[in-house]
């Protein structure tokens, strides 16, 4: 008798991430976390294993933490371990598994490169401790100890506008990152000026002589914006290389094999609206950035970045390019499904698919001549680690005693009938033929982001509590065309039209019982449960997790949605206006509309989507609508990513949340019948 998938089971979930190769291809490593029970963590251990065979080679000796292994030569890694406390630079040798510490930083390092026997790297520096040196003197326990103690006791300050981020867990208390240099063994150690601005994901050139990175230079409500610039290795000569491109500012960028440009993702603003993300070609010489895809062929390509939410994920991967000989390979989501391509370092038009994503392309590793591993899972299985079509690990065999339920994957006309839609069906697990079964729509946040063909524990959760799970993209979602994205139509009616169809066509299916569908979603997926809820009985019970409520008390709470983010005030503005507007358009107006018992789920420290969100919504239903059933769930400690980066504890908590929500509200009518 098989089992069937329970919050619980989270805790056996092993993750997979980060695959690099070595130069000659036949080693690769990669990073792997499972979570911990006592404090909810999730440790990183670096794995490397042959890539013929999947024979281990090397793994993080117990007690030490480490990861961003990269291959130095054939049998050697650099990484990140934290064997003296905090994130530091090592030398790992494959043959011996002994290592050499390259850093001693105060605070460690964040991320890093290296090249002709330097490492470049980026590191958290509080106020003085570069212009005093102490940044490069390690502390011992003791010393941390005292220093977290008077941080605690430190009061926060704020002198700008952007005073607060999601990934911050709120405010800082004077640190910022910036970029430094040392030799490989540790010596001529420096933090550069730069202007004293903040500097993300550090590249060097294969020379060692330049550097290029992601740099903030801006204040006011232009904070956020990053730009790309380079210098010298000591830090001479900077220049800012872009102006208002629309960085993603994430993900180190590549130089071209000549070392005269940098790569690096940006948005790329459609015609009529909507938006993709493109790879931008960026000449050092201070020329214009272009665009290196021409994608009239919107059936082959429509841009680089991997956007599929809704899969099991926790770590991070080295990047979403690479350059292997004349061409650029890159990931780019494309009918609901993740993809491999590449595109000639000349020619735009020159656009290949590599590798279709049947399975779930999650992250994909390529060393100089070409050879390529990937991260791949199916909606049954989390990702594991492929190389030339073979897996190599099977870290998530116990999944194999679990019975999950079988997937449709759908195409039906919009009610407009101006799209076709796409939508997956996740069937009850214990499925008896003929048989209709309550129903939950999960809605995707971004929005412009895309389901895919992968593994996502509250369907699985869900589908073996009983319950067929629908899923899909409406219009805004990204992989569809252009035309699906313009005009804001996510925000829209379509949009809302679009998930009630999949619904409709679930129901027309035989298999949903249309009196018992509930709704769920997290971020945008949030605001649209709300949005939907509060407009229509279409959904007997809801669940919103870290939805946006009321624009008007988001405005300084959050981390997004300044008046001056065009750049500029408009003309006759009042802040009353502004604020009266943003509530106006806001989904606290639908809070007299919703009939439905509602589970609020919300992390105490999310700076996206703000608790305060939360605590409007139900302190509104519970005086509004008494007699509607509204619950609250605060999360402590947590920000926008819990179900994704959370501590164990908690995620298997939101998840049971949602669970038992749905059973006690879609299944009352089956539990009054036993």
């Amino acid at each position: 008798m098989k089992q069937c998938f329970t919050p619980d089971d989270l805790k056996q979930i092993r993750y997979l991430s980060w695959p690099a190769l070595s130069p000659n291809g036949k080693l690769i490593a990669f990073v792997e976390k499972l979570g911990r029970e006592e404090d909810g963590s999730f440790p990183p251990v670096v794995r490397v294993v042959e890539r013929a065979t999947g024979k281990p080679v090397y793994q993080t000796p117990a007690g030490m933490q480490e990861q961003q292994p990269l291959f130095l030569t054939d049998d050697t890694l650099t990484l990140l371990c934290n064997a003296s406390g905090e994130y530091q630079l090592w030398v790992r040798h494959l043959d011996t598994g002994e290592g050499r510490q390259v850093t001693r930083l105060r605070h460690g390092v964040v991320r890093y490169r290296t090249a002709a026997g330097k490492a470049v790297f980026e590191a958290t520096v509080y106020p003085g401790e570069a212009e005093d040196g102490t940044i490069f003197r390690e502390m011992t326990a003791e010393e941390k100890a005292a220093w977290l103690e008077e941080k605690d006791y430190t009061p926060y300050v704020a002198t700008d506008l952007i005073d607060k981020m999601d990934e911050w867990y709120g405010m800082r208390k004077g640190e910022i990152s910036r970029i430094g240099v040392c030799s490989m063994d540790g010596e001529n150690a420096c933090i550069l000026p730069l202007q004293g601005m903040e500097c993300l994901y550090p590249a060097i050139t294969p020379d060692g002589e330049r550097l290029c990175f992601y740099g903030m230079p801006y204040h006011g409500a232009k904070g956020y914006n990053k730009e790309l610039f380079t210098c010298k290795a000591d830090g001479s000569d900077l220049t800012q290389l872009t102006h208002d491109l629309m960085l993603f500012g994430s993900g180190t960028p590549l130089f071209t094999p000549k070392g005269t440009a940098a790569m690096a993702l940006a948005y790329h603003v459609n015609e009529g609206g909507g938006f993709t993300s493109m790879p931008y070609r960026v000449p050092l010489d201070g020329t214009e950035a272009s665009p290196m895809l021409d994608t009239g062929d919107e059936s082959l390509c429509e841009g680089a970045g991997e956007m599929v939410v809704g899969r099991a994920e926790n770590g991070e991967n080295d990047n979403t390019l690479f350059v292997a000989g004349q061409r650029l390979w890159f990931q780019g989501s494309c009918r609901g499904r993740n993809n491999l391509y590449s595109v000639s370092l000349t020619d735009p038009k020159d656009i290949r698919l590599e590798k279709e994503g049947q399975t779930d392309l999650q992250s994909f590793g390529m060393n100089a001549h070409g050879d390529l591993a990937v991260m791949q899972g199916t909606i049954h299985q989390p990702a594991e680690l492929y190389a030339d079509d073979r897996p190599l690990t099977d870290e998530n065999a116990w999944l194999k005693a679990y019975h999950q339920g079988r997937l449709e994957e759908k195409w039906i006309p919009s009610r407009d009938g101006k799209a076709m839609l796409h939508y997956w069906l996740l069937h009850p697990v214990e499925e008896v033929p003929g048989k209709r079964y309550p129903a939950v729509l999960d809605v995707h946040g971004g929005p412009t982001v895309t389901y895919g063909n992968t593994w996502w524990h509250e369907f699985h959760a869900l589908s073996a509590a009983g319950f067929a799970v629908i899923y899909g993209d409406p219009r805004g979602s990204v992989g569809y065309g252009r035309d699906f994205l313009k005009g804001g139509l996510c925000w829209k009616q379509e949009a809302m039209d679009d998930l009630m169809a999949m619904c409709d066509d679930a129901v027309a299916s035989g298999l949903v019982d249309g009196k018992r569908i509930g709704i769920t979603g997290g971020s945008y997926g949030g605001y649209m449960v709300v949005k939907m809820i509060g407009s229509n009985d279409y959904f007997a019970c809801a669940v919103a997790q870290r939805a946006l409520i009321n624009l008007a008390t988001s405005y300084g709470t959050g981390d997004m949605g300044f008046v001056s983010e065009d750049g500029s005030v408009p003309k006759d503005f009042t802040m009353l206006k502004y604020l009266s507007d943003r509530a106006r358009n806001s989904n606290i107006r639908r809070v007299d509309s919703i009939k439905v018992p509602t589970l609020i789920l919300h992390a105490s420290n999310d700076y996206r989507c703000t608790f305060e969100q939360a605590e409007q919504l139900f302190i509104a239903m519970k005086e509004r609508r008494p007699e509607v059933p509204v619950r609250l769930v605060r999360f402590p400690g947590e920000n926008h990513g819990l179900t994704r980066t959370g501590k164990m504890h908690h995620q298997v908590r939101h998840l049971q949340e949602m669970v038992d929500w749905f059973v006690k509200y879609l299944k009352k009518e089956e539990a009054d019948h036993e």
